[in-house]
């Protein structure tokens, strides 16, 4: 896995979120809100067909479980074997990202952009019994999708598979279900968790063979 591409992705998780959490979460949410670009379609719909594909609007442990079986019988029967240790991976990143996500939003109880925006009461938004912090669609996408990015020699598939996290966290700002400090805090994590696989992997599984 490629540390310097999760390092730069750590970076500016990072620094998306403390801008988020020095100022920029109200003025973004509230420009969103009464610019017109609010639940656009393309996002909208976008978004639920993500969900449909991913499985996520089923059962968001689903596509870590098909990887990691995926992955282990492609181990079992040695046929690709990066492909198999890719997709272990992700999958235990993303399991690791969503347990994470879920005791956040249990511990945080961060109000919606939505529900202070309905409510215009910016006093109470932490601690109040919201899901808001940190993002769940972010800690899916991102959990499965990154990792298979730092995994990737294909310059072009690299880029796409960070290209769709990216949009699903875009689409959860533009439809007021999220603050970008709660999107770049799951991406943060989740750089975090594919760090340490890939010290993990660097230091217990064997270079591979190319032939």
């Amino acid at each position: 896995m490629d540390r310097r591409f999760l390092l730069g992705a750590a970076l500016v998780a990072a620094l998306l979120m403390g801008a988020g959490f020095a100022g920029l979460d109200r003025p973004l949410a509230e420009w969103v809100h009464s610019s017109g670009i609010e639940g656009a379609r393309v996002f909208a719909w976008g978004l639920v067909a993500l969900d449909v594909v991913s499985g996520m609007g089923v059962w968001i442990w689903a596509l870590g479980w098909v990887a990691i079986v995926i992955g282990t019988l492609e181990l079992r029967w040695q046929r690709r074997v990066r492909l198999g240790h890719m997709l272990i991976v992700a999958g235990l990143v993303q399991f690791a990202a969503l347990q994470t996500m879920i005791s956040g939003k249990d511990l945080f109880g961060r109000l919606r952009p939505l529900q202070v925006l309905g409510s215009g009461d910016w006093s109470h938004v932490w601690f109040a019994g919201g899901e808001s912090f940190p993002s769940g669609h972010s800690a899916f996408y991102f959990g499965f999708l990154l990792p298979l990015a730092a995994a990737c020699p294909i310059r072009w598939l690299r880029i796409v598979l960070v290209a769709i996290p990216v949009y699903v966290g875009l689409a959860r700002i533009d439809l007021a279900k999220h603050f970008v400090s709660d999107v770049s805090a799951s991406a943060l994590m989740v750089s975090i968790y594919a760090l340490v696989a890939a010290w993990l992997i660097k230091r217990w599984l064997p270079a591979p063979v190319h032939s």
